[in-house]
């Protein structure tokens, strides 16, 4: 993948270095990638389609060596997903240091979160908090949240970032999906 690519989670924006320096140093997981698997991974899903390179139930583990991914994507699968701590202890085992995992997921207040009829839960910039170290829950995880984006509606995308983030939390659909960038720490 070139810097400029056309793919589904950067769109019209150029890849980041970082990305494409990922892809030369190890494997890079599309997870719950369907037909429509990111340039240059290694697509992973629980069915067998098109461009899905590993067949497995990613919320039991994923089969990959501890340390051995360089990035991760997963666009809108998070959502679908009902064991969503087991799924990020995994990925942090499966991931090297400093490894990028990149999120797209419906926001909880969006219609988007609500019409497909298999989204089994509604995320919050908040929700990845408990994936860093220490946690709440004792898990052996820890993901620094690097960056969030928000998809707004307009006329909410054209407000200061204050009155945004207002408008996202207490009215409803002017936030249609996030996109979220962690990365894995570890010694």
């Amino acid at each position: 993948m070139t810097a400029g690519s056309t793919e589904r989670f950067w769109f019209d924006r150029p890849v980041p270095p970082e990305v494409t320096e990922a892809l030369r140093a190890g494997i890079v997981l599309d997870i719950g990638c369907g037909s429509l698997k990111q340039l240059g991974t290694v697509g992973v899903d629980q069915r067998v389609l098109p461009g899905v390179d590993v067949v497995c139930d990613f919320e039991r583990g994923l089969p990959f060596h501890d340390n051995s991914v360089a990035a991760a994507y997963s666009i809108h699968s998070i959502e679908h997903m009902r064991d969503l701590i087991t799924f990020m202890v995994d990925l942090y085992r499966v991931c090297a240091p400093g490894a990028r995992v990149y999120i797209k997921t419906p926001y909880f207040t969006s219609r988007k979160a609500f019409i497909d009829p298999t989204h089994v839960r509604f995320m919050t910039e908040e929700s990845f908090e408990y994936f860093k170290s220490p946690n709440y829950y004792g898990l052996n995880t820890n993901f620094r949240t690097l960056s969030i984006e928000f998809m707004m509606r307009k006329p909410f995308k054209y407000l200061p970032a204050y009155f945004q983030k207002r408008c996202r939390r207490y009215f409803w659909n002017v936030c249609e999906e996030m996109t979220v960038i962690l990365e894995a720490v570890k010694p």
